[in-house]
């Protein structure tokens, strides 16, 4: 199922990009995770995995914070709150 917030305005939405920033999306829903936990959770290569959340980041949907060295990704109000309209 394709979450109505992976749809971004900066870039061209296909069906391989709606399927993996899905995946982010929902892996994110929980909890903040490093870059390293996201792609376990949702088998997906870091580079891919970056590359989407930094559009994302862009449209608002995910922000990033320093945990020490480890870099925190987590979901912000805008992407929470279509989170709890879809479920």
């Amino acid at each position: 199922m394709i979450n109505p917030k992976a749809y971004l305005t900066r870039v061209k939405n296909v069906r391989r990009g709606l399927e993996a920033r899905s995946k982010l999306v929902e892996a994110l829903s929980a909890k903040g995770l490093t870059i390293q936990d996201l792609c376990k959770a949702v088998n997906m290569r870091p580079g891919k995995a970056r590359y989407h959340l930094q559009n994302m980041m862009k449209d608002g949907i995910v922000k990033k914070r320093r945990s020490g060295r480890r870099v925190i990704w987590e979901l912000t109000g805008t992407g929470q709150a279509s989170i709890e309209e879809v479920v």
